[in-house]
């Protein structure tokens, strides 16, 4: 080989070693910016998923605050209910005793005698004849 053959044949080398590390370069600086979207898309992604979690807390908490206004609706209603279930109570016991009294009376038997079996007061007995059995 001559030596213009040798100088054409390394200048083409040079000019491949150029082209490859241009193209090298070129690729890098590429994926580099294929990156830097990547990581972009992905720190918007976070973002997104960041304000649906604020938000879905704040759903929480009013769905919360819903239920707790729930349950302290529930614990009034249970105590107003279990309030007018004694007085019920109360009310059907004091019935069956007057209903008792009155039946005592009516088979003759003496104030006294219903009051010792009934366990009360004679004056009881008494007053509660007296309101009811006019009645």
């Amino acid at each position: 080989m001559s030596i213009n053959e040798v100088l054409i044949l390394q200048v083409i080398f040079d000019v491949a070693i150029a082209g490859y590390i241009l193209l090298s370069r070129y690729y890098e600086k590429k994926e580099k910016e294929s990156l830097l979207r990547l990581v972009d898309s992905l720190r918007k992604l976070v973002e997104k998923q960041k304000q649906l979690i604020e938000m879905a807390n704040i759903r929480i908490g009013e769905h919360q605050d819903r239920i707790t206004t729930i349950l302290d609706d529930i614990r009034r209603k249970n105590i107003l209910l279990t309030e007018l279930l004694t007085t019920i109570k109360n009310k059907t016991y004091e019935e069956d005793l007057k209903d008792r009294i009155l039946k005592m009376n009516s088979e003759g038997k003496s104030k006294e005698e219903i009051a010792k079996e009934l366990n009360m007061s004679a004056g009881e007995v008494e007053l509660i004849i007296k309101l009811y059995e006019e009645v």
